[in-house]
């Protein structure tokens, strides 16, 4: 008896545990099922300051970066997004979600000899295509008098 309850357990159990394998994919079936369809990765970006390129049709700076794992499969059914890191390396380090705006400050000469101060915004963003990633940097007002983007890191995540 002992012996019929532990198969009816462990039949049981076999129920709940998943119907898939990691890194397995299936289309779904006519009637909407289907398997398991679970796949990530992960990449740093570092966008040096001499990688960052101006555009002056977009009036913007962009980096880009060829990244061969988006294949048309990920960029047809997976989730990607990009992220700004801070304090890269550290046990303060810490992700924001793209796009991202700051608001900033900059000195500036008024042409009369005395300085000023300009406000503006710098807003981060991308856009991903099937092999690739590009980081898009746009100040506000098109203020890019002596701006040039720092070295960024970025973490591009993948779930397909």
């Amino acid at each position: 008896m002992k012996k019929y309850i532990i198969i009816c357990v462990m039949a049981l159990a076999g129920l709940w545990l998943p119907s898939c394998t990691y890194n397995t994919y299936t289309e779904p079936s006519p009637g909407g099922s289907s398997d398991c369809k679970f796949h990530a990765f992960t990449k740093v970006l570092n966008a040096s300051a001499s990688s960052w390129q101006f555009s002056s049709g977009a009036n913007a700076y962009f980096a880009h970066f060829d990244v061969p794992d988006i294949t048309s499969e990920v960029y047809q059914y997976g989730v990607i997004t990009v992220s700004r890191e801070y304090n890269s390396g550290t046990q303060d380090a810490y992700l924001v979600t793209l796009p991202e705006t700051t608001y900033k400050t900059a000195e500036v000469d008024n042409g009369d000899g005395t300085k000023g101060t300009v406000n503006f915004s710098q807003h981060i963003d991308y856009t991903v295509g099937i092999g690739y990633v590009e980081v898009w940097i746009t100040i506000s007002d098109f203020y890019y008098d002596d701006f040039t983007p720092e070295a960024i890191p970025f973490r591009l995540q993948v779930a397909y």
